[in-house]
């Protein structure tokens, strides 16, 4: 065996020894463990399940809202005590005083002490209370399916992401074949030059030829060193080790589907219809908001001064205990009246807002449905290509071993061998993109429908 024979082989060894090696160092995982596992892992999803379970702490929040208010006040006080006649908005700034009327101002201090013990409870409100519940009740419906949302669109994005991969393995497949192919012709043709058979030229030309594959063939390398590292990132596994799996039902391709029209179940109109019942609720608030509100009061408190019975300055002292109690029981009905209007305004706002999300909700229906037909249609279309498929493969792989063997034998020339090299080649790219193709119909399918079990059979062991 020459030393250049012997390099090659080399070569060659080593070249599957690194492939091997990779090979068992990577994760070879289903379309559906992608999904999965991003579902647990994303940054995204742990975001909205957050933001849902601020919505859910917000009945607790709406609840303890409602409990009685009970206040607590104790305070001792020095000061001077001049009363004069007289009524005045306080606005917060003015201090209450209590004191006799006196023909002239004194400078003398009085002591003061005084408990304070108050609850207030709006007991009912003509159902407000409930019309409350009920929006923290939309409002989390609207989460939960914002959050169901974020999950389907984090779904398309693995599963395209998955597909690359996948893909882009199929095209290296075939780009390693062609480039062995090439060499294959490269070598013979080099060794018929060499006893002076072929012409140099034919050298030349399969060097340019197997050139040409080197490079194709690191450009689809590339681009699937990219879509592994980007599945690899969501899905949280470590770098680019990530692998699809192997298994893919050509016989499924096919087969005729059906599945029903896309409804509200469908994460992309399960916002919209619940936006439409988040407006709702809120309408039916705002109406609460403006009708009366009823309340029991309670209140008891304690005081002391120094000041006597006929409003002399006594010992400081003896404002320090309590020398007077009262309490104080009531019922209130309050309405501002002005609210009614205010309230009619925002209903009538709310009504056009309502209006709104019904129109989004219809258009995002329609566009579903547009896509599950134009998947439909299309797929019919394909479907006649894949049976088209095995007979051109065959023939090229045919013609391609009718030159190789002419060309030995003298018969044919550089020329038509490279042109049967490349039949084959395009023809199986060809076979790749019309599965692909049909792959992301049958996906676009179960985009639109929701239902994914026809497309996951596709990959399933």
């Amino acid at each position: 065996m020459s030393k250049r024979s012997l390099y090659s082989v080399r070569h060659i060894f080593l070249f599957f020894f690194l492939c091997l090696c990779r090979s068992l160092n990577a994760q070879y995982i289903t379309i559906e463990d992608a999904v999965d596992a991003s579902a647990r892992f994303y940054p995204t999803l742990q975001a909205q399940r957050s933001a849902l379970e601020a919505l859910r702490i917000n009945t607790d929040v709406i609840r303890a809202n409602r409990m009685p208010n009970v206040r607590l006040l104790s305070q001792t006080n020095i000061g001077t005590a001049n009363g004069l006649s007289g009524s005045y908005f306080s606005m917060g700034l003015i201090v209450p005083t209590s004191g006799g009327r006196r023909e002239t101002n004194s400078g003398e201090l009085a002591t003061g002490n005084i408990a304070l013990a108050t609850a207030d409870w709006e007991f009912y409100n003509f159902g407000r209370f409930r019309a409350e519940d009920k929006l923290n009740q939309a409002e989390v419906a609207v989460g939960e399916a914002r959050l169901e949302q974020e999950r389907f669109s984090l779904q398309q994005t693995v599963i395209a992401s998955y597909l690359d991969v996948f893909w882009l393995s199929r095209q290296l497949l075939i780009e390693q074949r062609n480039l062995a192919r090439v060499d294959t012709v490269r070598r013979v043709i080099a060794n018929l030059v060499r006893n002076g058979v072929k012409p140099g030229v034919d050298s030349a030309l399969a060097n340019v030829a197997f050139a040409r594959a080197q490079v194709s063939y690191g450009r689809v390398l590339a681009n699937l060193e990219e879509a592994r590292v980007t599945l690899a990132t969501l899905t949280g596994r470590p770098g680019n080790a990530v692998q699809p799996d192997t298994v893919f039902h050509t016989d499924l391709l096919g087969q005729i589907l059906t599945a029903p029209t896309p409804g509200y179940a469908h994460p992309l109109l399960r916002v919209g219809e619940r936006l439409v019942a988040r407006q709702t609720a809120e309408t039916e608030l705002i109406r609460k908001s403006a009708l009366p509100r009823l309340s029991l009061l309670a209140s008891t408190w304690a005081r002391g001064t120094s000041l006597d019975i006929n409003n002399n300055f006594g010992p400081l002292g003896d404002g320090l205990g309590y020398s007077r109690t009262n309490y104080l029981l009531g019922f209130a009905a309050t309405i501002n009246l002005p609210d009614l209007k205010r309230a009619g305004i925002r209903v009538r706002q709310q009504a056009f807002r309502i209006q709104q999300a019904q129109a989004g909700l219809s258009t995002q229906q329609l566009e579903l449905q547009n896509r599950l037909s134009a998947a439909d249609a299309r797929i019919r279309v394909v479907n006649q290509q894949l049976a088209a498929l095995p007979l051109a493969i065959s023939s090229a792989q045919q013609a391609y071993a009718q030159r190789l063997s002419l060309y030995n034998n003298g018969v044919e020339t550089i020329l038509n061998l490279t042109d049967a090299l490349r039949v084959l080649n395009s023809v199986e790219r060809e076979v790749v993109q019309t599965r692909m193709e049909a792959v992301k119909l049958r996906f676009q399918r179960a985009q639109a429908t929701n239902s994914y079990d026809d497309f996951y059979a596709l990959f399933r062991r």
